[in-house]
């Protein structure tokens, strides 16, 4: 059965443009159902096209009842039990837990893995797990490490059958674990880890924030979240090989850009964005990199949102060669995007037809503005 949170994501505009003020659609439905925002902080929402959506959201906003639930204990190494397979005494049954930084006992209000983001990132896991499958709308994952059943939910519990053994159980765990921590939510502002990671997050309400405690087999270095190519203070060879990973989705979005900008609008992107991830998100799980898996998280959410800045670019040029916008505004959306002054666009004084396109248009400079920040 759908949460609330998956209902609420459902009926956003799911293109995370941030032009509402957060980062996702994910997090403005998160803070829709717990804080009662205004629906109105989404331009997109009020278009007609969204009319049901909106109507569905408001409802689910105004039905919600007291979700927060206190966080559960979370053992040493993240390991809630274990015990032999009935069919099987030489085979473990082990249930772990993904832990998102929230004391035990301590009010939580969200789930503890975004599902949109979870699954982004168990795409890259297939070389390792057969089978893997990733549900948006279920909040739930599940594949095979050899004859090993896994299942990853999305309150952080991460359950194994037929596993050979507790090594190979937590062997197994930390590499769900590493792979998947970008999508835990920060229980203080209801963000995920990579918009907090790369400045998109509020000041935390708290100490710090919730999520920057997270995880049980690595921890978050504080003392890294500002780490960028210019100020450098890891071994050269690792930050050469993160760029190289990173700098060809950045070199394609420009180049696609300027193409759209001189009017061609035929050249679709042909580059295949998710090898590159895949590759990095390997890098994170070797042994080299665990001293600086705080740079290469902050590396591969920067990764995330130049991949939503393709979809944007993507969007736009559908929507043009489908002759549904004004082609010349387009390009004067793509020039603003590219000297980052969107912000000249008051959607409020805009016709309805325009919102969208400054919607995708928002997605390529915030893609830009992030990484030239960073590098």
């Amino acid at each position: 059965m759908s949460s609330i949170w998956t209902k609420a994501r459902k009926n956003t505009p799911e293109i995370d443009c941030s032009l509402c003020g957060f980062p996702t659609c994910a997090t403005f439905a998160r803070l829709l159902v717990t804080e009662n925002i205004e629906i109105t902080k989404c331009p997109i929402i009020s278009l007609e096209d969204y009319s049901d959506k909106q109507e569905e959201l408001t409802r689910i906003s105004t039905d919600s009842r007291n979700i927060t639930k206190p966080a559960p204990e979370q053992p040493e190494g993240g390991v809630l039990l274990s015990k032999p397979c009935m069919d099987s005494p030489d085979l473990l049954m082990a249930e772990m837990r993904i832990f998102n930084g929230v004391r035990p006992g301590s009010p939580q209000r969200f789930g503890v893995l975004d599902p949109v983001i979870l699954c982004w990132l168990l795409d890259c896991v297939s070389s390792r797990y057969q089978d893997m499958r990733c549900s948006k709308e279920l909040a739930y994952a599940w594949g095979d490490i050899e004859e090993t059943k896994v299942h990853i939910l999305r309150d952080g519990r991460v359950r194994m059958r037929r596993a050979k053994g507790k090594d190979h159980a937590l062997e197994s765990f930390r590499i769900i674990e590493r792979t998947v921590i970008g999508a835990t939510i920060c229980n203080c502002c209801g963000h995920d880890l990579f918009s907090v990671l790369v400045g998109l997050a509020p000041p935390p309400t708290e100490e710090t924030h919730t999520v920057l405690k997270a995880g049980s087999t690595i921890s978050i270095n504080s003392e890294q979240i500002e780490w960028n190519l210019k100020n450098q203070s890891m071994e050269v060879d690792l930050g050469k090989r993160m760029l190289n990973l990173i700098e060809p989705i950045y070199d394609v979005l420009t180049s696609q850009l300027d193409l759209m900008i001189s009017g061609d609008f035929t050249s679709e992107n042909t580059f295949d964005t998710r090898p590159q991830i895949c590759k990095f998100i390997g890098m994170m799980l070797e042994s080299s990199t665990q001293e600086y898996v705080t740079v290469f998280l902050k590396g591969l959410a920067h990764a995330h949102f130049l991949d939503n800045a393709l979809q944007g670019l993507a969007e736009l040029r559908q929507l043009t060669n489908e002759q549904q916008v004004n082609t010349g505004f387009v390009i004067e959306l793509l020039k603003n995007a590219q000297k980052k002054s969107l912000s000249d666009y008051e959607t409020t004084s805009l016709d309805n037809s325009l919102i969208l396109m400054v919607a995708h248009a928002s997605r390529v400079e915030r893609g830009l503005s992030l990484y030239e920040k960073w590098i």
